[in-house]
């Protein structure tokens, strides 16, 4: 199961705490479900770009990994180095290389 931008339905709502929590709120519903069909699920993968490790949104999951930082995953959870050529070149000039990459 690929569960993209998982944050969006909380980031598009920031401003608006209410709205926000129960957004959060089902989420944590939608991720309990996928937690109580774990003998059908083999495997699921999650992206967003915010870690919301307080609001307790993934505590229906357990046996979460997270890969983000991870080297083995870098060319699935970051930007390889030839995106830093293309992609980025007009951002990094007189940044120094080394750091970027770290």
């Amino acid at each position: 199961m690929l569960v993209d931008e998982y944050d969006k339905p909380i980031l598009d709502v920031i401003d608006q705490p209410e709205m926000a929590t129960e957004n959060r709120d089902y989420l944590r519903g939608f991720y309990g479900i996928i937690k109580d069909s774990a003998r059908d699920v083999r495997f699921v993968f999650v992206t967003g770009v915010s870690m919301f490790s307080r609001v307790s949104l993934f505590s229906g999951l357990n046996n979460l990994r997270n890969i983000s930082l991870d080297p083995e995953f870098a060319t699935i959870c970051g930007y390889i180095d030839s995106d830093l050529d293309t992609v980025f070149a007009s951002e990094l000039p007189g940044l120094d290389r080394s750091e970027i990459r770290e």
